[in-house]
């Protein structure tokens, strides 16, 4: 073979594969199946060599030079690969003078950019060739098929118990030093702070890549449960965002700016507003000094709101495609983005064909892409999810688990899930006279009490924490009760 034809991609296959046979031991052959596969190597004459190696041993034939020879004449195959000659090359060339595992490493890497590579080229070739009725969808897809082969993660041996305690402590060190380095004590806390100590109790901070669900029957408060864990997170200054597909940005921003500013929806719309009024500097006529007040709580929880970094996404799209899109696009420009939140689950739509006509089947492709998504970022996603009327019909009208709308699949992919109950939802009339309970409607009085219910903890324990919800000022406070049982009630 002429030196120009000794092409810089397959020197460590043909490396590898005089590797396997010059080894009689067979234990290269050993360490390499595991991790190679025959659509690694991208030479097509190596690619065939090892895939009838491959095969041979499953035959219980160990892969020499004579049994290699046979089983490719007996497969039609020697000539393919460039026959006796080819194989005399291999063995009379070892490039490359290394450790199997740096050759094996090599290839993948190789490999990897290849398969990348084609993609992008079969990509551009359906853009170019064949309809796309849904651009957004096309460029979801595309994006999907590449992440697969960037996602790829090369098999690793097992490791013994002593090198991953190694690891185990220089994790705990780096944790103190962060703690130090936050100004924190060490706490039990290991992922980003909730805002409400009971809450850490059980949760142990929001962690990265978990998929957290908070469940409630329309109107409990789980939006403004959601905006509220956004608000605790984003006012130490660690950036969170809110995907709202049922209410426009505006409507959120009043939402935060009654919390921040203390002020009711009704106090706020009352105010005559100047013209000439900017968010840094707001101009209101006001007749006494107690309007005068109004005003400067309302200036200050602008002043507040401006400085967060709570970001807001209110854009109609409710494909599961484009919120991904959107997350990942957010996460490259905002940078260690905290906490992301979804309102509602029930509103994402699945461009699977698989679940066409299938609610149960969509909602279970939209949760699993859910949890990819938080993983893939490495960031956590809390999604608000719609409870059946289930709960309603049972004497205590607790939720459940089950009563988790269209499918299972969210209670399995779910790192933790709460549920939200109000004693005050329910008319009490209703539930006298033995019939099924309606909302509650023209509660006079603004602070609800909030059950929240952690009813799945993957890594903790589950219990229970009373919330004061001030429905006038959209704000979430945690009801200051002793240390409960042992069953993780802590509050």
């Amino acid at each position: 073979m002429d030196e120009s034809e000794k092409s810089a991609e397959n020197i460590d296959e043909i490396s590898i594969i005089y590797d396997i046979l010059s080894d009689e031991t067979g234990n290269t052959f050993l360490d390499v199946s595991p991790q190679l596969n025959p659509d690694d190597f991208i030479d097509i004459r190596n690619r065939l060599i090892y895939q009838t190696m491959l095969s041979m041993n499953e035959k219980g034939i160990s892969p020499t030079v004579s049994t290699l020879t046979t089983e490719l004449q007996n497969l039609k195959l020697l000539d393919k690969v460039g026959g006796l000659d080819y194989l005399s090359h291999i063995l009379e060339s070892a490039y490359v003078s290394a450790p199997v595992q740096n050759l094996i490493s090599s290839i993948l890497d190789k490999s990897l950019l290849n398969k990348f590579l084609n993609q992008i080229t079969v990509i551009e070739n359906d853009a170019k060739t064949k309809p796309i009725n849904d651009i957004d969808e096309f460029i979801g897809n595309s994006e999907t098929s590449i992440l697969k082969i960037t996602q790829k993660r090369r098999i690793s041996d097992a490791r013994r118990m002593d090198d991953i305690s190694e690891e185990v402590v220089s994790r705990l060190v780096k944790q103190t030093d962060d703690f130090i380095k936050e100004g924190k004590k060490a706490n039990g806390v290991t992922g980003c702070p909730t805002g409400y100590e009971p809450l850490d109790y059980l949760t142990k901070g929001w962690h990265k890549g978990d998929m957290i669900i908070v469940g409630a029957r329309p109107s409990v408060g789980k939006t403004s449960f959601g905006l509220n864990l956004l608000y605790q997170v984003a006012k130490r200054g660690t950036p969170v965002i809110f995907f709202s597909l049922e209410m426009s940005a505006v409507s959120i921003g009043m939402r935060l700016l009654e919390m921040t500013s203390g002020l009711s929806h009704d106090e706020i719309n009352s105010m005559s507003f100047q013209h000439g009024s900017k968010r840094e500097r707001i101009l209101v006529n006001t007749s006494n000094s107690e309007e005068a007040a109004r005003v400067n709580n309302l200036q200050r929880g602008l002043n507040e709101l401006g400085a967060l970094p709570f970001y807001i996404d209110d854009s109609s799209g409710s494909k599961m495609i484009d919120i991904s899109a959107k997350c990942k696009k957010l996460k490259n420009s905002i940078k260690n983005v905290g906490l992301i939140a979804i309102d509602y689950l029930g509103l994402i739509t699945s461009p699977s064909k698989s679940s066409a006509n299938n609610r149960q089947q969509e909602v279970a492709d939209i949760s699993r892409q859910i949890k990819q998504l938080a993983r893939t970022l490495d960031v956590p996603i809390v999604a608000l999810s719609q409870l059946s009327r289930q709960s309603e019909n049972r004497p205590d009208h607790t939720p459940q688990l089950s009563d988790l709308r269209d499918s299972g699949a969210i209670e399995q992919d779910a790192d933790m899930i709460f549920m939200l109950y109000r004693a005050d939802y329910y008319k009490k009339q209703g539930e006298e006279e033995g019939q099924a309970p309606a909302p509650e409607q023209g509660d006079d009085n603004p602070i609800s009490t909030v059950n929240v219910i952690m009813k799945k903890n993957r890594n903790g324990p589950v219990g229970e924490i009373q919330f004061a919800f001030d429905r006038v000022h959209c704000s979430f406070n945690v009801i200051d009760k002793q240390h409960g049982d042992d069953e993780g009630k802590p509050f």
